[in-house]
């Protein structure tokens, strides 16, 4: 296809009732840690379990003592010059073999996968994204743009927006430890991660992924630790950890089920998350309780959201991809969505163009 002939993508409004395409169970590949500095390490080095007792439990979590607030200036660095994808080049060089053995269609992040998946609701925050081709796979990675560098400036600028997400790292300490039968520590704030690598196929689409994970349940008499042998982890309960605002009379509003749960569904389900540990926390940043929510029940509590849209729009936007890009390794192709373009159409418009010359954060393509 011509590069100077690109037409904007339009993929007209998925019925609710549209099947679930066919998504092959996440396949584990392996994983790589990220210390405080966002250097590489080999394998589970910073692989979190999780410390609790029962399902749900009360509480109290004072987030706000001894919260260490994150520096936007130094996030930002880190952001440019250690790209979640190219960490996850750095994984696919050191295991070629496996990699080639088994070549993908696409490579990706969870989190860009994660907003592909929620764009056919999506109607404030746009993306753009950008796509290369090697040897017959695109990679694909996020691109700030000025709307959104805009928005974190804003986010950064509030007091209150940014102290309530430094709340929510700081709750992943008061429940996770660094090993098997070891107590959390939530006066130790050092931002490490483990990343699992992912292998999926959406109906004709194969995708290599990573995630990053925030922990693991070794439960019911698993008393097996995946941090001496990662290919344990296939075997775990692997977790998430969100806290939101306690709710009016105990009940979930209309805003939590419309939202919340279809964001966090989208999420969890590529990374073969089980459940989702809840912190329900007041004004004050102080956590209550903690609720432990099974991943599959989230559909059924949703409202004005289905998982079979999702995924159905992810298999379109990615047909689209593949007929575009092809196999042209000579330029970067640009992919933008818009929110507001779409109102009042039955359709999602994407716009596309190509820019020649490589893309400079990827390079070293296999």
């Amino acid at each position: 296809m011509s590069v100077d002939n690109l037409r904007p993508i339009k993929i007209q409004d998925i019925s609710e009732q549209t099947p679930f395409p066919t998504f092959c169970a996440p396949k584990i590949l392996g994983c790589f840690s990220l210390d405080s500095h966002r250097k590489y390490i080999e394998g589970p080095e910073f692989l979190k379990f999780l410390q609790l007792s029962q399902r749900d439990m009360d509480v109290n979590f004072d987030l706000d003592k001894n919260c260490v607030p994150t520096d936007p200036l130094e996030e930002a660095k880190n952001s440019q010059e250690t790209s979640e994808l190219v960490q996850l080049l750095k994984w696919i060089h050191k295991h070629e073999e496996l990699f080639l053995s088994r070549r993908p269609d696409f490579v990706l992040y969870r989190g860009l996968m994660s907003k592909i998946l929620n764009t056919p609701y999506e109607n404030r925050d746009g993306w753009t994204i950008g796509a290369i081709s090697k040897n017959g796979t695109v990679y694909l990675r996020n691109i700030d743009t000025p709307q959104s560098k805009a928005q974190k400036e804003e986010y950064n600028a509030n007091p209150r927006l940014k102290r309530m997400a430094d709340w929510g790292y700081h709750f992943e300490h008061f429940l996770l430890s660094d090993g098997l039968g070891k107590s959390p520590d939530p006066s130790r704030q050092v931002k490490e991660e483990c990343n699992i690598v992912y292998a999926s196929k959406l109906n004709n689409h194969r995708i290599l992924y990573a995630a990053e994970l925030d922990g693991v349940w070794c439960k019911d008499g698993n008393d097996v630790n995946p941090k001496k042998n990662p290919e344990l982890l296939t075997n775990c309960n692997l977790i998430e950890l969100k806290t939101t605002r306690c709710f009016p009379n105990n009940k979930m509003t209309h805003n939590f089920k419309r939202f919340n749960l279809r964001k966090w569904w989208c999420q969890s389900f590529t990374a073969r998350i089980s459940d989702i540990i809840v912190g329900f926390r007041d004004d004050e940043g102080v956590v209550r309780q903690v609720t432990t929510m099974p991943l599959n029940e989230l559909p059924k509590l949703g409202i004005g959201w289905s998982g079979s849209v999702c995924f159905n729009f992810l298999d379109m936007f990615l047909t689209e991809v593949k007929r575009i890009v092809g196999n042209d390794a000579e330029a970067v192709y640009i992919f933008e969505f818009t929110p507001e373009f779409r109102r009042k159409r039955n359709y999602i418009e994407i716009n596309v163009k190509a820019e020649k010359g490589s893309d400079n954060m990827l390079s070293n393509l296999l």
